[in-house]
């Protein structure tokens, strides 16, 4: 990981963090109580600071070779929790109608005569209107247009391939088309359909592994889709770019605002807890973040965990844990301990005297 913050900043805040934990832990009275309670939160506070000021700046950077700006697109298109299906249904909207209008043509003899075009023009005309639409209303140069759409058609139609992530197919980008991705995800849907039936007809009814395997599939399945969805949008806007366009700025996705506010909130979290300022709001805000992941990616036996979980947690994940040490923390005074909540505390006090 690359660290917003050089390296010696986070070095010497490190050591300050451990310097001020043994002064605060020895003007307690030696007390191993407070030192390991303040050692929490500060344990805790870095965490979430780090972790957000990654996200933030990963949007700094931008898209590199490198680096990929947070999204959290594909966490909740693959989540199994109730929270995951609420964000699904008001923030992501619905990546299948996305590929119909760009990627489907509206007859399906188009396929067929594609095959026997030789010239871009011919393979312009078989452009899906949605996609046709699009490239016309950012591109003025007609020739440019032709251009334009007959590389989208020969992408459409498997004439043309680029590299995709296609996860279960390869460990890496592999060249595929768009005819070749929607054959795969034919494949994922009649899996799921299968599985589906099975249980609709009582097969393997009660079994962790069968219900496990369906939402496994479903999840994958939309998880495929949304990739598939958004590589299409994005090879539009590219090749608009190549001719000179400009496409239209569309409109912020709502699960866009989700992840800004997800990434400044943590960060303001985190400080928040490092520097003992509003530490017992900070540490219920903290839980809050914390029950809704949990509520996103529930690990339930019947449920497939998510990717990159460590271990195999049962009903408790490390979400809970921390959650509960967070709401330890909040009912004891650390932020008086160590922190700002102690100056507050006597100017207010400083204050309250001078108004008697």
């Amino acid at each position: 990981m690359i660290s917003p913050i050089p390296m010696e900043v986070v070095y010497t805040g490190l050591a300050g963090s451990l310097l001020a934990l043994i002064v605060a832990a020895a003007t307690n009275g030696c007390s191993l109580r407070v030192f390991f309670l303040l050692a929490l939160r500060l344990a805790i506070g870095w965490h979430f600071l780090f972790e957000g000021l990654h996200k933030i700046h990963s949007h700094i950077v931008g898209p590199t070779e490198w680096n990929r700006p947070f999204s959290s697109e594909l966490y909740f298109a693959s989540a199994q929790g109730p929270f995951g299906e609420y964000v699904r249904k008001t923030q992501l909207g619905d990546p299948q109608a996305v590929i119909t209008a760009l990627l489907t043509p509206s007859d399906p003899a188009v396929i067929e005569q594609f095959r026997n075009t030789t010239t871009p023009s011919e393979q312009a005309e078989a452009v899906p209107p949605a996609a046709a639409a699009f490239l016309e209303s950012a591109i003025l140069d007609p020739a440019k247009q032709v251009e334009a759409k007959a590389a989208f058609a020969r992408w459409v139609f498997g004439t043309d391939r680029r590299d995709a992530d296609v996860p279960y197919v390869s460990s890496g980008d592999v060249p595929q088309s768009a005819a070749d991705r929607l054959r795969h995800l034919a494949l994922m849907r009649n899996q799921v359909e299968q599985l589906e039936d099975r249980q609709r007809q009582g097969l393997g009814n009660g079994l962790g592994f069968d219900q496990k395997r369906l939402a496994t599939a479903r999840a994958e399945l939309r998880a495929a889709e949304s990739r598939l969805a958004a590589d299409a949008e994005a090879f539009l806007a590219e090749l608009i770019l190549a001719a000179g366009g400009q496409p239209t700025p569309a409109a912020p996705k709502p699960i866009e605002r989700l992840d800004q506010i997800t990434m400044y909130a943590i960060t303001g979290i985190g400080a928040c807890l490092l520097f003992g300022l509003f530490t017992p709001l900070a540490c219920l805000a903290g839980a809050g973040f914390l029950i809704l992941t949990y509520l996103t990616h529930p690990p339930f036996p019947w449920y497939p965990l998510p990717p990159n979980t460590e271990g195999n947690p049962l009903f408790i994940n490390k979400n809970v844990i921390e959650c509960l040490a967070l709401l330890t923390i909040a009912v004891h005074p650390t932020g008086r301990w160590l922190g700002l909540d102690a100056w507050l505390g006597l100017a207010g006090r400083l204050l309250s005297g001078r108004s008697k």
